[in-house]
């Protein structure tokens, strides 16, 4: 995919959104310490060093500490490294370090006395340290020295992301721990709100992504990806017929949609068939996780989101997969006439004058029973399983277009596939699109 060009105001509003993150990383930063129950494993030997030399702000240790980062990164990397990284991540360095002092001093009256109002505070410090890593995030100009050096040494060692990051903040902890126990005597900066922030900052900002989003488009309108996916390129020909099918899990929606392009002899794509046959990953990026936000049982699903505050190089977004899917289903939809399915393609071709959208819904009774068939499961498990994706779907919806998942005035024809089954709702279908189809042309 073509990497498009920034305009000189758009990379000053990028910049504008990332230096609001570095302020709200340091205010968060310098709430927690006031709130003295531990702060964050990326803070965690900065401020444990300032309680053993506090001649040395924790500021500047801030600094010192990410200074060490680039250069281990830049000897790990050797020749790889550019000069502009080195520069922007010193820069980054020196702001978040006097963004620190500032914050500290700003809040240097502020001292919660009662263990309550300490954890309060301590929440309140890691829900702004969030938001901050989140707009970090949307403004998509960078990461951080320590967040870099994680990635390379998640190649290095060939090992997940998140198990490298895992890995890190434990060590972090670990020799902050050692450092306070041998210098003064204390656990340094590391307490209970150390542990709540490492696993639940992921899930914080996930909580975040939906209130800030409008913040987000204000400030950055090309984070939108329906200005991509809902506007029709102007070289697809219409004279190609495109049948988009949503469905609800289990209604048989994939089945019928099988029937009718084969049927009509015409090209069949869903999910999979989208994902690799409109166009390949460059090497070595891959999608981050799933664009699901559901949070999973591993210890690395915690830390999913977390990792995912920074735009790691060679890695895919879910915005950046979506806004891929939108140009592969316009690419499909430029070439042939076609049936595909779900991927918001109603949404994506919503302008193309010559495609019905259509919506299969069935009985929920009729939705478990095919599951349970299907998957070989009892009907608790085929309920959950349907609920669960019906949630999915609603959310992917919700998140990467401006219209509600199976609405009626969203689509052409709404059926329900359990009052005729399946052949018969196939048959009823083709009848309309063909109907369709004279009336076209």
């Amino acid at each position: 995919m073509e990497k498009r060009k920034k305009t000189i105001s758009e990379i000053m509003r990028r910049y504008l959104v990332f230096s609001m993150g570095l302020l709200l990383i340091a205010i968060g930063t310098a709430i927690m310490i006031r709130a003295d129950i531990g702060v964050t494993p990326i803070v965690i030997l900065p401020y444990t060093a300032s309680l053993i030399s506090p001649e040395i702000s924790v500021g500047v240790w801030v600094f010192i500490f990410n200074i060490l980062a680039i250069m281990v990164n830049m000897l790990i990397r050797r020749d790889t490294i550019h000069k502009w990284e080195v520069l922007f991540h010193f820069l980054l360095a020196l702001i978040l370090g006097i963004f620190t002092d500032l914050s500290l001093e700003a809040f240097s009256d502020f001292i919660p006395v009662e263990y309550l109002h300490r954890v309060m505070t301590c929440m309140g410090g890691i829900l702004v340290f969030a938001g901050g890593l989140y707009f970090c995030r949307i403004a998509d100009v960078g990461t951080f020295p320590v967040y870099a050096l994680t990635k390379k040494l998640s190649g290095l060692f060939h090992r997940r992301y998140i198990q490298i990051k895992l890995v890190l903040d434990v060590l972090f902890c670990a020799f902050s721990v050692i450092l306070g126990l041998l210098c003064i005597d204390s656990l340094g900066g590391f307490r209970e709100g150390t542990v709540v922030a490492a696993f639940f900052m992921g899930a914080l900002i996930k909580i975040l992504i939906k209130p800030l989003r409008r913040f987000n488009y204000l400030l950055l309108p090309e984070n939108r990806v329906r200005e991509i996916s809902s506007v029709l390129d102007d070289d697809i020909s219409e004279n190609h017929f495109v049948l988009t099918v949503s469905h609800e899990y289990g209604s048989g929606g994939r089945t019928i949609a099988r029937r009718i392009a084969h049927e009509l002899d015409i090209s069949y794509y869903d999910s999979d068939e989208i994902q690799i046959s409109g166009f390949e990953i460059p090497s070595g990026e891959e999608p981050v996780s799933t664009q699901t936000d559901s949070v999973g049982n591993s210890i690395y699903d915690l830390y999913e989101w977390y990792k995912d505050s920074f735009n790691e190089e060679n890695e895919l977004t879910s915005d950046q997969m979506c806004k891929m899917e939108a140009q592969v289903i316009q690419e499909i939809a430029s070439k042939d006439s076609c049936v595909i399915v779900g991927r918001l393609a109603n949404y994506v071709l919503k302008n193309h004058k010559n495609s019905l959208h259509i919506f299969i819904t069935a009985d929920e009774d009729e939705r478990i029973k095919r599951v349970m068939r299907k998957e070989n499961i009892d009907s608790e498990s085929a309920l959950e399983r349907i609920e669960q994706y019906s949630q999915e779907r609603k959310h992917h919806c919700y998140q990467f277009s401006d219209m509600q998942w199976g609405r009626g005035d969203n689509y052409d024809i709404i059926i329900k596939s359990s009052k005729y089954g399946v052949d018969r709702t196939a048959a009823i279908l083709l009848e309309l699109i063909r109907e369709f189809r004279l009336i076209q042309f």
